[in-house]
């Protein structure tokens, strides 16, 4: 059976040093490290799902001890507009706010925070490209001790969500299977394998 490397099991404790900087993200990641560089003491990042806001935001959180709030959107704003006052008075060592929709969107009726979230500073997060996540599922299957073709690279990154923590844990299952099969991860392999996971998905599913 193969062995499963520790560090490619989804950390909870996500934070800079396990997040995979791209050209498309790596202002933002300096940015967010450089906490005494911010034109204010609150910013919000903006992205699509999978793009590595959450991941930022707690990468933050951790380092700064400051407050993060996830998809704030969805959040009662009193809520968001309490933290945003705490965080401009010193309350607390900053904020980030992270959201996949721009606050235009958020349908905002206080007029107080409308003001706020104009005038924050926005981080925003592109979705990774095929061009970005390639080199990241490469060193995912590395770190898995699995040496895997460019059929199969390709062939996952037509299939799957554009999510990094979506590649770790296929690689991860991937491994397990594989080692339980003893089989090498060729494409046919994976497409079976997802095949059979996308079928168990859809029996899984509460009938409405």
């Amino acid at each position: 059976m193969s062995q499963i490397p520790l560090n490619l099991r989804p950390d909870a404790r996500q934070n800079f040093s396990n997040f995979h900087v791209t050209g498309s993200n790596h202002a933002a990641v300096a940015l967010l490290r450089a906490r005494e560089r911010w034109p204010s003491a609150a910013v919000l990042i903006l992205g699509p799902v999978g793009s590595g806001k959450t991941h930022l935001g707690h990468a933050w959180q951790s380092a700064s001890q400051g407050e993060f709030l996830d998809d704030a959107h969805e959040l009662d704003e009193r809520d968001v507009f309490d933290a945003i006052n705490r965080a401009l008075a010193g309350e607390i060592s900053g904020l980030v706010l992270a959201s996949a929709l721009p606050p235009t969107q958020w349908g905002v009726s206080l007029p107080d925070l409308k003001s706020r979230l104009n005038a924050m500073p926005t981080l925003t997060l592109a979705e990774h490209d095929e061009t970005s996540l390639e080199p990241i599922l490469r060193e995912l299957f590395d770190q898995a001790g699995r040496s895997v073709g460019q059929d199969v690279v390709t062939y996952v990154l037509h299939h799957c969500d554009r999510s990094v923590e979506v590649l770790r844990e296929l690689v991860l299952e991937l491994d397990i299977e594989a080692g339980s099969k003893k089989a090498d991860l060729t494409k046919a392999f994976v497409a079976k394998y997802l095949k059979s996971r996308s079928e168990f998905d859809s029996l899984s599913r509460p009938i409405v």
